[in-house]
């Protein structure tokens, strides 16, 4: 007698997508059931839920029935454990951050659970599960039944391997900004350094001025699971920051010199290509405007980046509660009032800071990126290379495309996360 199973999720996946496991027993009666234990890979092993499961009647396309099978699904369980995670660099930053909040390891428990002549249960075979990998990340249903999560571990040589995000591959940055890059690596020194190549012109165009390597100072990358997963500050303010110890080909104080685009890339132990590319263009885009700069939780758990170079407007929402109270005083002798007495007195007033910003003419594959941004959770301001905590306030979305609206253009507004107070009357 034995636990069969017949399916299960990939070695990754994403937490917030099905992470479904089908299990059967040889054992099969119509009491029989399964306990099932979510349990975490890192020692002390954390029991992340229980439950029981029982039998399912289901029919394949054959029109075979069967009744010894179950399935579970501990997404649910597992979302708790992962959340985003960011941070700016300050000066002498090592390049290359762990991102262990991002993700959670788990593996399955499975016993079977049989009552006895006595009507109790107790328990019968047992099966453990290899450990699966989830992220904080999510795919529309119908994306994710293309979903290969192995576009994304990054290990041999390639110029495909995708890091975490759906952004364009070409991004405006203003000097002093941040921008972020997260991948996984599931193959030791494949993350090993991230190449950095500038040019005289916009989108890697006219002269290769440097090529500069900054190395990964975390041993290990790829081995264990809390060094699988990464990010790599790649904004200008964030490769003035890196260490200069850990750059060669030039140096953090003066790889922007004369520079108007840069392309980042990963390479491993032996100097090879094993990500794709990303181009940035330094300050192309010319305002009379201070830029107004997002970072936000993309669907794939990375964080993106945008500057609103046009205009933009700043507001205060004040909410007021009061009450009236008695202005007149009674000393004995007279029962009257002064013109200093107050009648009406606050004593809840809450200001919130809000903006409204405009991003300029967007390409199409730009345009579609915006949704991204609307429906995050989680968005910062950057300002003064600190992150402030932000909400976008839209509630839908309309798709703009150079075919239909010519100039695609959005304006969004955005409110500070923080309600400031203003003391009692």
């Amino acid at each position: 007698m034995a636990i069969i199973l017949q399916s299960q999720p990939s070695e990754y996946g994403l937490a917030y997508n099905n992470n479904a496991w089908v299990i059967r027993t040889t054992n099969y009666t119509s009491t029989v059931r399964f306990k099932i234990s979510v349990l975490g890979v890192a020692s002390p092993y954390t029991v992340i839920g229980q439950a029981s499961v029982y039998p399912t009647r289901s029919e394949d396309a054959n029109g075979n029935v069967y009744l010894d099978r179950a399935f579970f699904d501990p997404s649910r369980w597992l979302q708790s454990y992962v959340e985003s995670q960011i941070a700016i660099p300050s000066a002498n930053s090592l390049g290359f951050n762990v991102a262990n909040k991002i993700h959670e390891e788990y593996r399955i428990i499975v016993q079977e659970e049989e009552k006895n002549a006595s009507g109790v249960y107790v328990l019968g075979d047992i099966f453990i599960s290899e450990a699966k990998s989830v992220w904080n990340g999510v795919e529309d249903l119908t994306d994710w039944l293309d979903f290969d999560y192995t576009d994304y571990t990054v290990n041999t040589f390639s110029v495909t391997k995708k890091f975490l995000t759906d952004s364009p591959r070409t991004l405006d940055i203003n000097t002093g900004q941040s921008a972020f890059l997260y991948f996984i690596v599931d193959l030791v020194d494949s993350a090993d350094r991230y190449t950095i190549k500038t040019y005289s012109e916009y989108n890697g165009g006219g002269s290769l001025l440097s090529t500069a390597y900054v190395s990964n100072p975390i041993n290990d990358y790829g081995g264990a699971w809390n060094l699988r997963y990464g990010y790599i500050p790649v904004g200008t303010h964030d490769i003035e920051s890196v260490n200069s110890a850990l750059m060669t080909g030039s140096t953090p104080s003066t790889i922007f010199n004369g520079v108007k685009s840069y392309t980042i890339q990963l390479r491993d132990s032996t100097n090879a290509q094993v990500s794709e590319l990303f181009t940035y263009n330094i300050d192309q885009v010319c305002t009379k405007y201070t830029p107004v700069r997002l970072h936000w939780l993309n669907s794939l758990g990375g964080f993106d980046a945008f500057s609103f170079n046009l205009k933009s407007i700043e507001e205060d929402t004040i909410k007021k509660e009061s009450y009236v109270k008695q202005y007149n005083t009674f000393n004995g002798s007279t029962y009257t009032y002064a013109k200093d007495a107050r009648g009406t007195v606050g004593y809840d007033i809450r200001k919130t800071k809000k903006l409204t910003i405009n991003t300029d003419f967007l390409t199409d594959e730009q345009s579609e990126w915006m949704l991204d941004l609307v429906s995050s959770p989680v968005v910062y301001l950057e300002q003064n290379n600190e992150l402030i905590a932000v909400t976008c306030q839209e509630r839908k979305f309309k798709k703009q495309t150079s075919l239909n609206d010519k100039l695609p253009q959005y304006t969004f507004g955005i409110e500070y996360a923080l309600t400031n107070q203003r003391q009692r009357g």
